[in-house]
């Protein structure tokens, strides 16, 4: 893949996620959702599988349309954990405006190093530890200032209690903060168990995968609407609060759920951090243009140390310049996503070779994909 291909992808990924926060902030009416969220992240998951199924049909046919219950599991773990995370976006929203959610939210990398460094054993060199240092002060940085959320007023009384207003936003942001923590790290377990589930058998077509992800996800999403929302459905219908904002996040999160699969099959998370990094920027940018989001120095400060770190997160180590690479978190971008590809060419080249072979054969190239 080309340079400029691997940004496109991530730029109209980045446009995506911004896009998604902000249409959600937009769908609310007098600051309150009055649709239920389950429902529109069960139109996601079907519009995302509705998508895989037509390019199937449209594409030749292919000999891994159907995966083997053990390979078919992979993709359970994200995808719950996916319904999960996408839900909990729309609650977070409810305590923080999006641009704040944008610079929390890349808290991810801390709980995304962590999962790397204790559950998968890579380990981090001194220069990530500084950059995550810089990230935890520059998010610290950008809300040193928070203020009450504008146009929040409490009304006790006939009379407005600035007081009671200013501690019922102080714990709404707590909780809001309690929540991105939560959020993030359910974000990297469901980011690093697709990133394994779609690498690991490589020869697999990106929208077969993608398609049995999608199905768990639809599955899960059914069983949420009607454990926690079959009453309220039933009394109000399926599309109760709908506007023309609520259709916008669900073909938007539809088509950045493709976007990101793409990443984690041919790139790599880091690229995803990268990606949420732009994000954050377009946001921060359109938040203050159209939602009133006032600009602080402490806010300009932290999003500067925020990028630096990013930055110096990304960079390899002096002491790692002339170590070989063997798939260690220090190595770049650009080596994984090389080695990646080497892998995937390898094994759909072998695939293509052995597709009029004995069927032992593919057994045994089968069982060879199953170990890279």
């Amino acid at each position: 893949m080309k340079l400029w291909k691997k940004l496109s992808g991530m730029g109209v990924a980045a446009v995506l996620m911004a896009a998604s926060n902000l249409c959600i902030n937009a769908s609310k009416v007098d600051g309150k959702m009055l649709y239920v969220a389950l429902t529109v992240t069960f139109l996601v998951e079907a519009l995302k599988l509705a998508s895989c199924i037509a390019v199937l049909v449209a594409s030749p046919p292919t000999s891994r349309l159907w995966l083997g219950w053990k390979e078919a599991m992979y993709f359970a773990a994200p995808a719950l954990l996916y319904t999960i995370d996408n839900n909990l976006a729309f609650v977070i929203l409810r305590f923080i405006d999006p641009a704040t959610l944008s610079i929390l939210w890349n808290l991810k990398i801390l709980t995304t190093a962590a999962l790397f460094r204790f559950v998968l054993g890579h380990k981090l060199g001194k220069l990530q530890v500084i950059a995550l240092m810089l990230l935890v002060l520059g998010v610290i940085t950008s809300q040193s200032n928070h203020a009450v959320h504008r146009g929040v007023q409490r009304v006790v009384n006939g009379t407005t209690s600035m007081a009671a207003v200013e501690l019922d936003e102080r714990t709404k942001f707590m909780l809001g903060i309690a929540l991105v923590a939560l959020g993030c790290t359910i974000s990297s377990f469901a980011g690093i168990l697709s990133e394994y589930a779609l690498k690991k058998h490589p020869a697999t077509p990106f929208f077969v995968q993608n398609g049995y992800m999608y199905s768990f996800g639809l599955l899960f999403n059914s069983i949420g609407l009607l454990a926690s929302a079959q009453t309220t459905i039933a009394a109000n219908g399926f599309f109760d609060g709908y506007n023309s904002w609520t259709w916008s996040v669900v073909f938007i999160q539809a088509l950045a759920g493709l976007m990101m699969g793409f990443i984690f099959k041919y790139l790599d998370n880091i690229v995803c951090v990268y990606t949420h990094v732009v994000a954050m920027l377009l946001t921060m940018l359109v938040s203050i243009l159209f939602f009133a989001f006032e600009l602080t120095l402490e806010f300009a400060c932290g999003f500067g140390v925020c990028a630096i770190s990013m930055y110096l997160y990304h960079m390899p180590s002096p002491g790692d310049a002339t170590a070989p690479c063997h798939g260690t978190a220090t190595s770049s971008s650009d080596e994984e996503y090389e080695k990646v590809a080497m892998v995937s060419d390898h094994s759909c080249r072998s695939s293509d070779a052995t597709t009029v072979g004995s069927p032992h054969r593919r057994d045994t190239l089968r069982d060879d994909d199953d170990e890279v």
